[in-house]
């Protein structure tokens, strides 16, 4: 219990000392999609996101644009943080993005990275989180007076080895409509395989994000499939600030 009691204070504090340094960084527009984007951010962004999933786990991730087409970071997850139960600890992975594009708009944005797939104890295989390759691609319109986003794409996953196989590519589609500069909506549908009779494994995914202050945000998503037949809830705050 001391062990679980100092991880959660050093969480707090990392989160408690970056709010100050957002603070002072100026205006700045997260994108709530959670399923992979081709939005990369300008060289030296630096993004923290944290969130808590079921049963008191934590993924935590940080990334940075190396520049405006290369994004790198790392990520971490500990299960059961939150609670009594014992703290499980995973191991760590990487998140690289790499968006191909000719800046004339005639090619929709494309991007190709490694990442974590989705987040949760009922999204675990062989009790590892799934990481793997993606490819997306992007489309914008126009809606409630901003520029919105469409998202499509495929994962192809490679950890765990023994899920590493052609039957297992999943397709994803997502996108966010930014009401106001505060408040953001996003719908997403994942995990849809391209197998017959695996239509219970597809989440269907609702969301919303707060801007509380510049560059801290506050998000919630709600996720379903019939396979598990209930709503998992997902709690998140994002941070970004320039490096």
């Amino acid at each position: 219990m001391h062990k679980k009691r100092f991880i959660v204070i050093v969480f707090l504090a990392i989160i408690l000392c970056m709010v100050p340094v957002t603070l002072l960084s100026g205006p700045y527009s997260l994108n709530v999609i959670d399923t992979p984007t081709t939005f990369i951010s300008y060289k030296g962004d630096l993004n923290f996101d944290f969130t808590m999933y079921d049963n008191g786990g934590i993924l935590g991730a940080g990334t940075l644009a190396v520049s405006d087409y290369i994004l790198l970071g790392l990520y971490f997850d500990v299960g059961r943080l939150i609670g009594s139960d014992d703290v499980q600890f995973y191991q760590p992975g990487v998140i690289a993005k790499f968006l191909i594009s000719d800046g004339s708009g005639v090619i929709p944005p494309i991007a190709i990275g490694y990442s974590y797939f989705m987040t949760g104890d009922v999204h675990r295989v062989d009790g590892q989180v799934v990481n793997g390759i993606y490819i997306v691609a992007s489309q914008s319109f126009f809606l409630f007076e901003n520029e919105q986003y469409f998202y499509f794409g495929l994962r192809y996953p490679i950890i765990p080895l023994s899920y590493s196989h052609p039957r297992n590519i999943n397709l994803f589609l997502s996108t966010d409509f930014m009401l106001t500069p505060e408040f953001s909506v996003k719908g997403e549908i994942e995990n849809i395989h391209f197998s017959e009779n695996r239509g219970n494994e597809i989440f269907y995914n609702l969301g919303f994000e707060l801007n509380i202050v510049d560059l801290v945000t506050l998000g919630l998503d709600l996720k379903y499939s019939p396979g598990i037949n209930r709503v998992v809830r997902l709690l998140k705050i994002g941070y970004t600030t320039q490096f």
